[in-house]
């Protein structure tokens, strides 16, 4: 980097449904989660749901979706956060899955597995959901931020079990809804796309705005110095980012911007690559032209400018 660019201990009782017939569940959807979805049958096409003008407004019919509900809401997890290197939604690595899910309510879960020994769902009666993220446990999450990078994308299978309706959220999880719950599928797709809307749109402003800051510290002959306060984060990020704790890492850099937002411009170097590292290539490309605006001649320039193209491909796929 760029100088110093540089989660059942379910000690569940947990109840395994008997499994069902057929063979494993295939994947399915626009970047659905590997493993995770199933038999496509219809396509559902997210929209902006009606009566939903704010992004608190969004997050409220989130949280009536999924929290303290009678039915229980599945998930299954992606290849692209999780223990990467473990499949989560095989039996073989239960264990791993237990310590991921460590906090989660052990009276209102339960695992079901197919004949393959796959996961088919984690069904869980409440999810919380926070002004930031949608929190299963302490150690699974998925936050909003996330949305910008793909697209949500909903499907319905024409395999033979009850959670038959999924939204695919990136590579990470996928949400299953029972049957009956087609509204209330339907309408949690909608919510994460207004999100996702809104979200992209608030950058979008927020880019602009900067391109004036960016502008003024150009002209400026001193530049302002980074705060101790500044480089306390900084150093911090730099530690997570040696333990490989990227997302924890990117949240200190963006505590240091915060407190000035030009008077480290590599600050954004960093949070350019530390999101691509968690596949968030959108956020990546739009830190790293934060960073070309900044300084323009930086000696890294061109390789900055080629990991936006390399970025742009990622988004593609």
């Amino acid at each position: 980097m760029y100088q110093t660019k540089g989660i059942l201990r379910l000690s569940l009782c947990i109840f395994i449904m008997a499994a069902f017939c057929g063979c494993a569940a295939q994947d399915a959807g626009i970047n659905a989660p590997s493993r995770a979805g199933t038999e496509m049958g219809a396509v559902y096409q997210p929209k902006t749901p009606p009566g939903i003008e704010t992004l608190a407004a969004a997050k409220a019919d989130l949280a009536k979706i999924l929290e303290d509900r009678g039915r229980p809401v599945g998930i299954t997890f992606g290849s692209g956060k999780y223990y990467s290197e473990r499949d989560l939604n095989l039996r073989a690595n239960l264990p791993e899955l237990d310590i991921l899910a460590k906090g989660v309510n052990v009276a209102e879960t339960s695992l079901t597995y197919d004949s393959n020994n796959r996961l088919r769902y984690l069904l869980l009666k409440s999810i919380a959901v926070r002004d930031d993220r949608i929190e299963i446990s302490p150690r699974i999450t998925f936050y909003y931020a996330d949305l910008m990078d793909s697209p949500v994308a909903f499907t319905t299978s024409k395999d033979k079990h009850p959670y038959i309706y999924t939204v695919h959220l990136r590579d990470q999880l996928s949400f299953h809804f029972h049957t009956g719950d087609l509204a209330h599928a339907r309408r949690f797709a909608d919510d994460l796309f207004f999100i996702q809307q809104t979200m992209k749109k608030q950058r979008d402003e927020r880019l602009a705005l900067f391109e004036s800051k960016a502008a003024e510290y150009r002209a400026l002959t001193v530049k302002p110095p980074v705060t101790e306060e500044q480089r306390e984060y900084i150093v911090q990020a730099n530690a997570l980012n040696q333990k490989k704790d990227y997302a924890g890492a990117l949240d200190l850099y963006l505590k240091a911007v915060d407190l000035g937002p030009v008077s480290y411009p590599g600050a954004y170097f960093n949070m350019a690559l530390l999101s691509a590292q968690v596949k968030r290539f959108d956020s990546a490309i739009s830190y790293m032209k934060q960073y070309l605006l900044l300084v323009p001649d930086a000696k890294d320039a061109r390789s900055a400018q080629d990991k936006i193209y390399e970025w742009k491909l990622m988004l593609k796929k």
